[in-house]
């Protein structure tokens, strides 16, 4: 196990760290203290583990990345997803939030955690793991979220090539907060098997996903996904049809979540090279990449377009703190907010 930090400091005046941890496999991740971006995530060939594949969507300089209003690969809050109408009501007040996606409020609203420096609070080594913590003080009405709110993001890789990303905040008055990671996935990787997102399997454990209008704002009821293209409990290949068609962009309501249970994956059926998901948050956003851009300015002198990558973005359901019988995203004063995931990479699913 290794890391190596390096600093940059952009024309701008910003101090920026990037992080790279690669364990004793020669798997590897780097990541940026802007945003908690993860720059970059390797994984080495089954057949000659010195080749490796870098098989996260990013961008191709550090002001492509300051500058970009996307989210890849970055630390999303206060609030994930979206919030009907941009407005709560916490304890008998109502709160209005920045409308993104207008009349809607987007993950976070005008600058989310995702634009934010996080700062690096410590670095744990030991022969079986890295692990990275970076904090992050979000003021009190920050995006009008009400609130001092202290912020922890661990990211860790392990020898078992598990990243583990861990979040937790504490607030001095009662709020909401939904954090999760917005990795952008395309296990092709940058090389000879560059495309989009076609060819790819993917399975998610679940029943269920959040009926959503026409704004992808939930409804608060919940539909059976048996005989609907949601239903992906067995595997599924990715194809241009359901791509034609307009993929997924729905929170699945996971049936048994816990950080030790896999429930959910995705693999490239040409290389071989994927991830299992595991996590104790109840839901998880699958994204198939359906509102990217024609073309980005991608890394390695790629060119991203629409549906390049994939999503699964592990948190409580959208707009949880408008639906009463979803599960909550309150976090109350003196209480501690944990959301915990687990990314295996793996070479050798075929």
């Amino acid at each position: 196990m290794e890391y190596k930090i390096t600093k940059l400091q952009n024309e701008k005046g910003l101090d920026i760290d990037i992080i790279k941890i690669t364990n004793s496999n020669n798997y590897s991740f780097k990541f940026y203290t802007f945003g908690g971006y993860m720059s970059e995530a390797c994984i080495p060939s089954s057949s000659n583990p010195s080749e490796v594949e870098d098989v996260l969507l990013g961008y191709g300089n550090l002001d492509d990345c300051l500058e970009a209003d996307g989210y890849f690969n970055s630390i999303i809050g206060r609030v994930c997803n979206r919030i009907g109408k941009s407005k709560f009501t916490l304890n008998g007040e109502e709160y209005k939030l920045y409308s993104n996606t207008s009349p809607d409020h987007l993950h976070g609203g005008k600058e989310g955690f995702n634009k934010k420096i996080w700062k690096i609070e410590d670095i744990n080594k030991s022969e079986k793991s890295i692990k990275a913590t970076l904090t992050y003080h979000s003021k009190h009405l920050e995006e009008n979220y009400p609130g001092n709110l202290d912020c922890t993001t661990t990211y860790e890789l392990n020898n078992n090539n598990e990243i583990i990303i861990s979040f937790n905040a504490t607030t001095d008055q009662d709020t909401i907060i939904n954090m999760t990671n917005h990795n952008y996935w395309n296990f092709h990787g940058h090389k000879n098997n560059y495309k989009d997102i076609t060819n790819h399997i993917v399975k998610i454990s679940s029943d269920h996903i959040c009926e959503t209008d026409e704004g992808s704002i939930p409804t608060g009821k919940l539909l059976d996904v048996a005989n609907t293209k949601f239903d992906l409990n067995n595997d599924f290949e990715i194809n241009q049809s359901f791509l034609v068609n307009g993929g997924i962009d729905h929170n699945y309501v996971l049936k048994d979540h816990s950080i030790d249970k896999v429930v959910a994956y995705i693999y490239s059926k040409i290389t071989g090279m994927g991830v299992e998901y595991s996590t104790d948050q109840p839901g998880i956003q699958f994204y198939t990449g359906n509102m990217m851009k024609e073309s980005y300015k991608g890394k390695h002198n790629r060119n991203y377009g629409l549906q390049y990558g994939m999503c699964l973005e592990t948190q409580i359901f959208p707009d949880a703190i408008n639906q009463p019988d979803f599960p909550s995203t309150i976090l109350k004063k003196d209480e501690t907010y944990s959301s915990n995931t687990k990314i295996k990479l793996r070479n050798d699913f075929i």
